[in-house]
């Protein structure tokens, strides 16, 4: 894949960067977050995302964060939000070479989806919390039941356990045995992250099928802006006896307002939407759902 476009460094202090799509550079920016081991062009539908964003005068912009590639296993979502408020203060900012941009939303792909929820309805909103319009998620497939696909059940009991312990004894920092690590990603991970993504209610633990309607409530309940839903078909994240529509039902029930009327499950799309029909399916509704914010801006 090749592309052309601008790299800014939005974070000095800590050496990170964004990346804009093309030569528009307008008003309207959607910021692209990934998921986890993902980084600069590794979604295979970004390219077509931004020529179609393109056509109706919005800007693509991608993130990097401390997170990106393997950084993710000794990050969270506190910190992945600190820097997306960051690169959206450094868009809107009059004083800097990107800047001045007018409307600003994200789009999260498979735990990008945790980042945006997260923004909206966890971060705390001080003084370095920069205001999105609206958010967009796509693949919000829940880590502690892939990781039932991936690890032996008793390992998967056997390495809570642990982190749990590690996470008692003030050691949270510490990294994961690899015996537990190489089945997930293979990625350094450290005891507070790992018991993030694999414990029930764990702080990554947004989109799993038995949440209850109270537990949702605290993340698509609290959701203050338009959001879009976009969730994979035929995702391999997925076990198979998730009724994907019932998920989305229950999504949809706690979102209220928020909810798009735009919000589907793709069909025939795998995680990343590698397949040319359900990506260009998934990127018809998202410039749907962005002519209308435009609309309302």
């Amino acid at each position: 894949m090749t592309t052309s476009g601008t790299f800014y460094q939005y974070s000095p202090n800590h050496n990170l960067f964004a990346f804009e799509f093309g030569t528009l550079h307008s008003k309207k920016v959607l910021i692209f977050v990934g998921g986890l081991g993902d980084g600069f062009l590794t979604v295979p539908y970004l390219s077509l995302l931004a020529q179609r964003l393109a056509q109706i005068g919005w800007s693509l912009i991608q993130i990097q964060t401390t997170s990106s590639y393997i950084g993710w296993g000794t990050g969270s979502l506190w910190r992945d939000s600190s820097e997306i408020a960051e690169l959206a203060t450094y868009l809107k900012s009059k004083d800097t070479d990107g800047g001045a941009r007018e409307v600003v939303g994200i789009m999260g792909h498979s735990t990008g989806c945790q980042n945006t929820i997260h923004y909206f309805t966890r971060q705390s909103r001080d003084s370095d919390y920069c205001e999105l319009d609206f958010g967009i998620i796509q693949a919000p497939v829940s880590d502690r039941y892939a990781a039932k696909i991936f690890i032996p059940e008793y390992l998967r009991e056997e390495s809570i356990e642990l982190a749990k312990k590690l996470i008692d004894e003030g050691n949270e920092l510490q990294l994961m045995p690899y015996k537990y690590t190489q089945h997930f990603f293979g990625a350094p991970i450290n005891a507070y992250r790992w018991y993030s993504l694999m414990s029930i209610r764990g702080d990554d633990d947004f989109f799993s099928p038995d949440l209850t309607a109270d537990d949702l409530a605290t993340t698509f309940g609290k959701f203050d802006k338009p959001l879009l839903v976009l969730y994979s078909g035929d995702d391999e994240f997925v076990p198979e006896d998730v009724d994907k529509e019932e998920v989305m039902r229950r999504f949809s029930a706690a979102a209220k307002n928020s909810w798009s009327e735009y919000s589907k499950i793709v069909k025939g799309g795998s995680h990343n939407l590698k397949d040319e029909e359900p990506a260009a399916d998934a990127v018809d509704v998202v410039v749907k759902f962005l002519g209308q914010i435009a609309k309302g801006a």
